[in-house]
């Protein structure tokens, strides 16, 4: 009899807070009864959101290296493969700040070494009103031995990454796509028009890389990837660009996704 009565209170007990819940549910506003947490929504929308391919195909049908992959895809961040290479000459003394002095020679190297960021300053500005929407210098070194006391320069190697500002072009279909890439080469005779700094050269080819993008023999979706450049007064300037893009798939080519893409390498 006891437990009859103890299970007797206890599904009077649920029932009234059962009762009691749904009483309070119903007494909230339309809006707040019909509509689940937030949180739970955006839950939802992410699980059903698309995952964005992180494989491409090479026009050989193969997988595209993922260093490659991420250069071209993944325009939202900095990427290791897409990066613009520069080495100028640059006079010692505008290394110097106000009233400050060249040291004894023995020390020349040390001073370009520390002051190297310094030679790239104007690259990221030009490289942002042509293309870039973010840019940032990777490296700056002195070329070792490459200290003339004479002239009082040094030649220095400069690394920069960028983001490029969104066309808000949309991708195609990656399956169905393959990657191609080119070289896009520009050679200066020395006085030539964008031979007077190294930001004039840099200009100079990236004013080449979208001319190329935009012609006939290049498929959809054309960005730069890899660029350098050699400046030095007086001298002829030589530049070069990677460029890739996005071609429909080879006739008679049918590509199943990768169970593992391709490595970095």
């Amino acid at each position: 009899m006891l437990r009859l009565l103890i299970g007797t209170g206890v599904l009077l007990m649920a029932v009234g807070f059962g009762a009691a819940g749904w009483q309070y549910w119903q007494s909230l506003p339309q809006s707040a009864a019909a509509d689940p947490p937030a949180d739970s929504l955006a839950a939802a929308e992410a699980a059903l959101a698309p995952v964005r391919q992180n494989w491409l195909i090479s026009p050989t049908g193969g997988l595209v290296r993922q260093d490659e992959v991420k250069a071209y895809l993944a325009q939202d961040r900095f990427a290791p493969d897409r990066v613009v290479r520069v080495q100028r000459q640059a006079n010692l003394a505008d290394l110097l700040a106000e009233g400050e002095k060249l040291p004894e020679p023995a020390f020349l190297q040390v001073l370009a070494d520390i002051r190297a960021p310094k030679v790239a300053e104007g690259l990221c500005p030009a490289l942002q009103q042509a293309l870039a929407q973010d840019c940032a210098v990777q490296s700056a070194r002195v070329v070792e031995g490459s200290v003339d006391l004479v002239q009082g320069t040094a030649q220095f190697q400069i690394e920069l990454v960028f983001r490029l500002k969104d066309d808000g072009a949309e991708l195609p279909d990656l399956a169905a796509h393959v990657l191609r890439s080119d070289i896009v080469r520009l050679d200066l005779e020395a006085g030539a028009e964008g031979t007077a700094s190294p930001e004039a050269a840099l200009q100079a080819l990236l004013a080449t890389v979208a001319e190329t993008c935009a012609s006939d023999t290049v498929g959809e979706i054309c960005r730069p990837m890899q660029l350098s450049l050699d400046w030095t007064p007086g001298q002829p300037v030589s530049a070069r660009a990677g460029i890739a893009w996005l071609d429909p798939l080879p006739k008679g080519m049918f590509v199943a996704p990768p169970l593992e893409t391709a490595s970095g390498g």
